[in-house]
């Protein structure tokens, strides 16, 4: 299993016949930048931020990196900009679902193959077993077999997913994985980044608005009074505590030459009132999160 994942592409999930490439899941130029090359990310192991690599063809190493990579970084270099422009295009939520060159497009996508990439990654090498295999389980995952599907086939390597973003003051990198519900939260710089992976945007749909201009609002108002409080793990918390208080589960159509998302749909008489969230949940949901990163609210 080992042998046959470590000469399988990452991003389109063919073996890997030529001589193949390993692409770095964080760019080494970003990492430059941002001065943490050699930083270690500390999960069951230890490795370095540059260490952390997956097996590709050289084509699909290429195009993604270029189209993608290229973009994201010179997009990271304005934070101010770009939160910006992911504000500006938080309205609406779509149903029909492909690639487009809209700038939530690009960072989710971006999120999203660093999620699985770390993964991917820990599936290879980690020396804890129980974690490898936990790694495993994501890497072998339908929705990961539906994104490099949807790769192969020129629509993207996401599925729909809740996207979020926010403004700090601490400027000190920092990367954050869950397990479930599956999410990602990256900061860089002022910026903070929230991603729920393959959410269906069921999140998206209870935080936004005059909701989310609330969350924003609260979480300046904790960084104001506490400046040393770790904000950004705050809005990790928050949103991934609503995710799990939210009843209905994601759902996808797929072929060759779309994805539909089905998580809307219902066959409920009263969808409003029966897929309340439950506010009590939420917290109990938060405290729990914010005990699992060493935080007491």
């Amino acid at each position: 299993m080992i042998e046959r994942i470590n000469h399988t592409c990452f991003f389109c999930s063919e073996p890997i016949i030529e001589k193949k490439t390993l692409e770095h899941i964080i760019p080494n130029s970003l990492l430059g930048k941002l001065g943490i090359k050699e930083q270690t990310v500390t999960s069951k192991d230890e490795i370095q931020y540059s260490r952390i690599k997956v097996p590709a063809h050289s084509k699909c190493n290429s195009e993604f990196g270029s189209f993608y990579e290229d973009t994201i970084i010179k997009l990271l270099d304005n934070p101010e900009q770009l939160y910006e422009n992911l504000k500006q295009e938080e309205i609406g939520i779509m149903i029909q679902y492909g690639p487009d060159q809209s700038v939530t497009q690009l960072i989710s996508t971006w999120l999203s193959k660093i999620y699985y990439g770390l993964f991917y990654n820990d599936s290879l090498k980690s020396q804890d077993d129980d974690w490898k295999n936990i790694s495993k389980e994501i890497v072998a995952s339908e929705n990961f077999k539906i994104i490099q599907t949807s790769y192969q086939n020129n629509h993207g390597f996401c599925l729909p997913s809740s996207l979020f973003v926010f403004k700090t003051t601490n400027v000190n990198f920092d990367l954050r994985t869950f397990l479930y519900p599956q999410g990602i939260l990256i900061k860089i710089k002022s910026i903070v980044l929230v991603l729920v992976i393959a959410d269906g945007f069921l999140t998206k749909n209870y935080i936004q608005g005059i909701n989310l201009t609330n969350l924003r609002e609260y979480l300046e108002k904790v960084e104001q009074e506490q400046p040393d409080f770790p904000v950004h793990n705050l809005a990790l918390a928050e949103i991934l505590a609503l995710r799990l208080a939210i009843k209905k589960s994601p759902s996808f159509i797929v072929s060759n030459n779309e994805i539909l998302n089905m998580s809307f749909s219902t066959g409920v008489n009263n969808p409003q009132e029966y897929y309340k969230v439950d506010e009590e949940e939420i917290n109990e949901y938060r405290t729990q999160i914010l005990n699992e990163f060493g935080i007491q609210n």
